[in-house]
């Protein structure tokens, strides 16, 4: 009975989201169920919800739960709770070859398939790359890769910038520049179907693997005990990881700390105590945690609001140091 309560007000709460970042005014929700029952695709207003706002907010959504989840599989790989995408550098990666795609392959060969494949290629080249530098003697250390992971991210930017200077000029130039902000300002219907037909099975995945990636965070002794082939988990865990990543960049850009912010928060409120539920409620908050950061951009920031990105950057910069404070006092 109390999952069920939990789950309906989970649904109520983002629909009351939705409604928000759709109106931005309470005092136009008689017109919003109007111009849903109506369907007046000539009106203005209602382009301006259905073809702008609410492409922007469904995909924040989904954005969110692939870069919660990416950092939570990459925080089981390392068994290091300062893991995620931004920080080991998969969303540097990803954004490299994001780059490569708008500057040298973009419009003559636009296409939302390209760019998926180029970063997901992105992603993974740098995660495999992380994972070999970071390997003693057969055996991931945490820190290792942390300092690896920041280091090709940095070289990662760097080739981005290199790229942008002598790629000229023009307006496109300025399009990547804010793109590099991490935004939802070049939302559209295309980006939420195909981030939806992507994200939601690797969801599904994830939850189905949940108890080998549990006992993987045992360590690679124990799980080898308890019969894990742990380098089949490992390359599992970095493909999905890799694909979550690649996903979120291609559409929005590169959004940092949310896969480290929201994974500490869910496992706080399970004590540590981690059910299969425990993926669903993940996805769930860190898409309403982006959204809700959305939604703040537009309204304390109007009218075109500020990325996203940045409003992340400035929640989770304050939170990685504190656990990086943390871990050093605990001797992690």
């Amino acid at each position: 009975m109390r999952n069920l309560v939990g789950c309906v007000a989970a649904v109520l709460f983002f629909m009351i989201l939705l409604v928000i970042g759709t109106v931005r005014d309470m005092s136009d929700l008689p017109q919003l169920i109007t111009a849903i029952i109506e369907t007046d695709s000539d009106s203005a207003q209602q382009m301006i919800w259905f073809q702008i706002r609410l492409p922007r907010i469904l995909l924040a959504f989904f954005t969110g739960a692939a870069l919660g989840l990416s950092g939570y599989l990459m925080q089981v790989l390392v068994r290091n709770p300062l893991a995620d995408p931004y920080v080991l550098g998969s969303s540097a990666g990803a954004s490299l070859f994001a780059a490569i795609f708008y500057i040298w392959l973009a419009p003559d060969y636009a296409s939302i398939t390209l760019l998926l494949v180029l970063t997901f290629v992105g992603a993974f080249g740098t995660n495999v790359l992380s994972i070999f530098l970071a390997t003693v003697k057969g055996r991931i250390i945490p820190y290792r890769m942390i300092l690896v992971g920041i280091s090709i991210s940095s070289l990662a930017i760097a080739g981005l910038s290199l790229l942008l200077y002598i790629s000229g000029e023009d307006q496109s130039w300025k399009n990547i520049i804010f793109w590099t902000f991490g935004s939802f300002q070049t939302a559209n219907w295309s980006k939420v179907f195909n981030s939806i037909l992507i994200i939601l099975p690797l969801i599904t995945l994830s939850y189905l693997l949940f108890s080998p990636f549990q006992i993987l965070e045992l360590g690679e002794e124990n799980a080898n005990r308890l019969g894990v082939p742990v380098q089949r988990y490992r390359i599992i865990l970095v493909l999905i990881s890799s694909l979550l990543t690649g996903t979120a960049v291609s559409m929005a850009g590169p959004i940092g700390f949310l896969g480290l912010i929201v994974p500490h928060m869910i496992r706080m409120l399970y004590k540590y105590e981690l059910t299969k539920s425990f993926i669903l409620w993940l996805c769930y908050f860190s898409g309403i945690f982006l959204m809700t950061c959305e939604i703040l951009s537009a309204v304390v920031f109007p009218p075109q609001g500020i990325p996203a990105g940045i409003l992340m950057s400035l929640f989770g910069v304050p939170f990685f140091l504190y656990l990086l404070l943390q871990s050093n006092a605990k001797n992690i």
